[in-house]
């Protein structure tokens, strides 16, 4: 059977905690009982439901409510609600939560290495989570903050005035209201990428200090000096497409180097690529190529350069002169 996701696990639990508001019989709670068994992750999700649900249920009624379900199994219903409001369904509750300004702990995401998520948000935004990487989520009433803890992601952002759209990245702010951008944190900086609409960046230590970027514009900022005011925009909606490549699965290079090329698929494979020289690793190289076949690509660089390529272990590719 496949593996759920979090953001599946997340709506079962919040389905099962309406269930069992509406009926909970001996039947309900064994069939609860072994949801709850097969996978560690629903404990967790399910008294997150809970308490969304609860905060619900005081907003809907105005009544005090008495936690839910408090012992391992949850075997006891929360009454008082408006049996109105346990008529919602899993996406609308969530709407509703958003709406009274409620939110739980920010969820965290995150991918392995060689692995891609495409997760919808409650508000209608998307967001395509890149390969090794970690992110936060927390959705209120007032604003909707993505912390980029490692890594990369492309938002689609739905349009919403009254809830801006805020990415945070090592000491950098991007913001949106309803467009599509890229941000990644690399070891010396932050790169940011707009394909649809305009954003605003800026520094989390100088917020009065933002830089308006378009589509087709692209923005880095290093560590070493994290001011975007200062930092050079490069108009450049071909290289905005070739970064982003990584959505279709593909590592596009217009002369990069071999070292910088050698990074970027040991990114996203266990089979590890080694440059060895200086003057090797600054050979150009063009072409497009498939992320998870660093094999190939190996073999292309051995051509085009007339490198020598061995395989010194089983998760090594050694290029060499």
């Amino acid at each position: 059977m496949k593996r759920q996701t979090a953001q599946e696990i997340e709506a079962d639990a919040l389905n099962w905690v309406m269930a069992l508001d509406r009926s909970n019989d001996a039947r309900s709670q064994r069939r609860l009982d072994a949801w709850l068994a097969g996978d560690t992750r629903r404990q967790g999700a399910f008294l997150k439901a809970q308490a969304m649900w609860a905060t619900m249920g005081e907003a809907a009624s105005g009544a005090e409510v008495t936690p839910l379900f408090p012992a391992t199994t949850q075997r006891k219903a929360r009454r008082g609600i408006d049996r109105r409001t346990a008529m919602i369904g899993g996406g609308l509750a969530a709407s509703l939560a958003a709406a009274i300004g409620f939110t739980l702990r920010p969820q965290v995401y995150r991918t392995e290495k060689g692995e891609q998520r495409a997760m919808p948000l409650e508000d209608g935004s998307t967001i395509r989570i890149n390969t090794d990487s970690a992110l936060s989520v927390a959705l209120t009433r007032e604003r909707r903050t993505i912390r980029l803890k490692d890594g990369e992601a492309w938002f689609k952002v739905a349009h919403d005035k009254a809830r801006p759209f805020t990415v945070e990245a090592g000491g950098v702010a991007v913001q949106a209201t309803g467009t599509a951008f890229a941000v990644r944190r690399a070891q010396n900086g932050v790169d940011v990428l707009v394909t649809e609409g305009s954003v605003d960046v800026w520094s989390l230590e100088a917020p009065g200090r933002k830089v308006a970027l378009k589509a087709g514009q692209s923005l880095f900022v290093a560590t070493a000096a994290p001011a975007p005011d200062k930092a050079r925009i490069l108009d450049d909606a071909g290289e905005v497409r070739r970064k982003l490549a990584w959505r279709d699965g593909r590592i596009e290079l217009d002369g990069e180097t071999l070292g910088f090329a050698a990074a970027e698929f040991n990114r996203y494979n266990r089979l590890q690529l080694r440059v060895t020289g200086d003057a090797l690793a600054g050979e150009r190289l063009y072409g497009v190529f498939s992320v998870d076949d660093p094999e190939a690509f190996a073999r292309a660089a051995q051509v085009s350069l007339r490198a020598f390529v061995q395989r010194p272990s089983p998760d090594e590719i050694a290029i060499s002169r």
